[in-house]
């Protein structure tokens, strides 16, 4: 039995939020959303101070939940930062998980 590794937390960049999503296997993946993707799907508004890392805790799970959904379409780990985007929350695609699928039919 292999140990999974501890994700990093999260960090901000000057341009993006980068995470690290814990895959079944217990490898990581390198993610990355946006500041504009954050907002969008944490509801609008402006991020001041540690409202950014406030928004992505709450979204975290829907963030995830995208970033699975986009790993089990490839055919191949990303080579770097597999980045989410708004629309891969808010208008999955038909495979997407359920979970994201929820997120976006709540938004609506």
């Amino acid at each position: 039995m292999t140990e999974m590794e501890t994700p990093a937390p999260p960090r901000w960049d000057g341009q993006r939020l980068i995470f690290e999503l814990n895959m079944d296997d217990g490898t990581l993946v390198r993610c990355a959303i946006s500041r504009l993707a954050l907002l969008g799907v944490s509801g609008g508004g402006s991020f001041h101070g540690t409202d950014l890392m406030t928004r992505f805790a709450e979204a975290r799970p829907r963030i995830e939940a995208a970033a699975h959904a986009k790993l089990r379409e490839r055919s191949s780990p990303p080579l770097g930062i597999l980045h989410i985007w708004e629309d891969d929350i808010l208008d999955p695609t038909p495979g997407a998980s359920p979970r994201a699928m929820q997120a976006s039919m709540r938004r609506g």
